[in-house]
């Protein structure tokens, strides 16, 4: 059975009967360094509007990291392969195109977003691919995402790679980058003067938030989880820093009186903090995936008629706040899961045209992806993670 080496580039177009896999299987669900593993599999087939892809470089996105353990759901719940490659961001080459594929061609070098979707319902066609009965996160809700050496998408989940990156840099940024742009300029509709709450503005989803910022206008206030992390996020952009660790505020289950009055305490402190660099300014936006221990906080700090738009909930799906600060302020709260195609497209042009950049904070070898991830779960990470496959 033929397979290629890793970090070669084959014969254009040429393919292989196997390939190199980090694969999860049900009966080792848990930790990434265990239940991830290098295997060898047969390349998946490739239908008539889809595409195959050499991967020259994966990013690592928490999703991995759900996928690795099995929770909040297992993957094969979502899916009905027998294993699951993980992996929802890639850049590569063009290897093979469907019967009907029409705007790329074998050896067009591409960046891969990770929305799928079936492309004949009215929703894709005139509302909003988000919107479609069957859209699904490629890598996660499906298998065959980027951790191996060829992957299957759909021909619309490419755009072209930026001609200046590097294969490492171009595989780091989509996932979170094109979702940092719908709920921002999409779903939160931020204006020039806007000042804009950033959780986790060192990781993945925030280095993008602030760029965001600073090429609209808007102000960031970054919030970080170490002092070391300031100087990074000053030089993408944020006019104010806070650490949170200074703060007690982080809502946690079965809180005494005294713990939830010390907690609201802490808000305000947090508040009159942000004031205080800001000159007096409240938060305009609230920009929110870290979930459970920040959410009250993000539903209080935010501005009468300001937006809490979130995408994700890190640290637990089931929130709660104090809802009168939502109604009697008349705050708005806005869900947001990804972009669509012409998101992740306008969204690119940016990145081309050099006006955002992505930061790759670490970039690992093939068998390290498990590793990688540990490291995401662990919170030991600044920035994105990219990976060499055939690289």
């Amino acid at each position: 059975m033929r397979i290629f080496d890793l970090h070669t580039t084959p014969p254009l177009g040429e393919l292989p009967d196997r390939m190199h896999a980090v694969v999860i299987r049900k009966d080792r669900e848990g930790l990434p360094e265990k239940s991830m593993q290098v295997e060898e599999v047969a390349l998946p087939e490739v239908g008539p509007s889809e595409v195959l892809v050499l991967v020259m470089a994966a990013g690592i996105n928490f999703n991995g990291v759900w996928a690795a353990q099995g929770r909040p759901l297992s993957v094969f719940k979502m899916h009905k392969e027998a294993f699951h490659i993980a992996g929802s961001d890639a850049a590569g080459i063009v290897w093979k195109v469907g019967s009907e594929v029409r705007r790329w061609k074998v050896g067009d070098e591409v960046v891969v977003h990770c929305n799928q979707s079936c492309g004949q319902c009215p929703e894709c066609n005139g509302l909003d691919p988000m919107a479609c009965a069957e859209q699904k996160i490629w890598g996660y809700e499906t298998s065959w995402g980027s951790f191996a050496q060829f992957a299957r998408v759909q021909s619309q989940q490419l755009v072209r790679k930026p001609k200046q990156l590097s294969w490492e840099d171009a595989a780091s940024y989509a996932l979170t980058y094109f979702t940092a742009y719908r709920m921002l300029v999409g779903q939160a509709q931020m204006k020039p003067g806007d000042h804009v709450l950033v959780w986790g503005a060192a990781g993945g989803l925030g280095i993008f938030g602030i760029q965001l910022c600073k090429v609209m206008g808007a102000q960031a206030i970054a919030v970080v989880s170490s002092n070391d992390k300031f100087d990074m996020v000053r030089s993408l952009g944020a006019s104010a820093v806070i650490n949170r660790r200074d703060f007690g505020f982080a809502w946690k289950p079965n809180e005494t009186a005294d713990e939830t009055k010390n907690r609201v305490d802490e808000m305000k402190r947090l508040g009159a903090e942000i004031r205080r660099q800001t000159g007096g300014k409240d938060p305009d936006i609230v920009f929110e995936h870290v979930g459970a221990e920040t959410f009250p906080t993000s539903v209080f700090l935010c501005k009468k008629f300001g937006k809490v738009v979130i995408c994700g909930a890190t640290s637990g799906f089931q929130l709660t706040f104090d809802v009168r600060y939502l109604w009697m302020r008349q705050k708005q709260i806005l869900g947001s899961h990804f972009a669509n195609a012409y998101q992740a497209e306008r969204a690119n042009e940016l990145i081309a045209s050099g006006q955002i950049r992505p930061v790759v904070d670490q970039v690992f070898d093939f068998k390290e992806i498990p590793f990688a991830h540990q490291l995401m779960l662990d919170n030991k990470h600044k920035g994105k993670m990219a990976i060499r496959i055939q690289a």
